[in-house]
């Protein structure tokens, strides 16, 4: 009895110290971070017009000046053609140290990114750099965003593309003409689509009243959602002129 006592104490002791080292793991283990995670894919090239740059500046600011405690910022300048480089930033706010109640601190914390982020965001509207800049890889940018996507630790990530979204580079010149339907199918299943599933995508400043313009928004709206991402056509816009709108219903 007192061997059968013993080792039924043994195993209860064992089952307990299990219980406890995997509370210990999960208490250790980060948490998701609230708030969201804004990527902006910013686009200077030499077919956007001065006031097509100050338009995205403006809006680019006003969503920096909205972030929150919890927020992450990253910003992706549009790769050119022959290039695996294109400037690259990303940053975030704190989470409020209480959950459900800011602090001064927490404030103050918000506040200085707030402002040190605006001004790094207009370092990305070179004018100089953009009569420099021949061709625009949207596709690789967009890779790229999602690639950071992921990285958003639980956060809901809304992709912001500052683009007119004529992708010009390599063998896909939208310039001239536009890809169908059967493009994007043919990359699906070779597996060349990003992964975009949950991500909410805003494209402002391409063209919505020409020809041209309808054929490019329609592939777009058929490459957002082969990629899975949550997109409507009121998402494609030439110009938002209030931060507020750049959320997904």
């Amino acid at each position: 009895m007192m061997q059968t006592h013993s080792r039924a104490a043994a195993l209860a002791a064992a089952a307990l110290l299990t219980l406890v080292v995997a509370a210990c793991r999960d208490a250790g283990a980060d948490p998701p971070a609230a708030g969201t995670q804004y990527i902006v894919g910013v686009d200077i090239s030499g077919s956007r017009t001065p006031t097509q740059l100050e338009e995205a500046k403006e809006l680019l600011t006003d969503v920096v000046g909205r972030m929150r405690n919890g927020d992450r910022l990253v910003l992706v300048e549009t790769y050119q053609t022959g290039t695996d480089a294109a400037r690259q930033w990303d940053g975030a706010i704190a989470p409020p140290r209480n959950a459900g109640r800011l602090t001064a601190g927490d404030r103050k914390r918000a506040e200085r990114f707030r402002s040190s982020a605006a001004m790094i965001a207009r370092t990305f509207f070179d004018t100089t750099r953009s009569r420099q800049i021949a061709s625009t890889d949207l596709f690789t940018t967009i890779q790229r965003a999602a690639d950071y996507a992921k990285a958003g630790n639980g956060r809901p990530t809304t992709l912001l593309l500052l683009s007119d979204m004529l992708h010009s580079s390599g063998p896909v010149d939208m310039e001239k003409s536009i890809p169908d339907s059967t493009w994007i199918a043919r990359r699906k299943a070779e597996g060349r689509l990003p992964d975009l599933r949950g991500v909410c995508v805003f494209a402002v400043g391409g063209d919505v009243g020409s020809a041209r313009g309808a054929r490019a928004r329609a592939f777009w709206r058929a490459y957002f959602s082969a990629a899975g991402a949550r997109y409507a056509d009121e998402q494609y816009r030439n110009m938002i002129s209030d931060a507020a709108e750049v959320r997904c219903p």
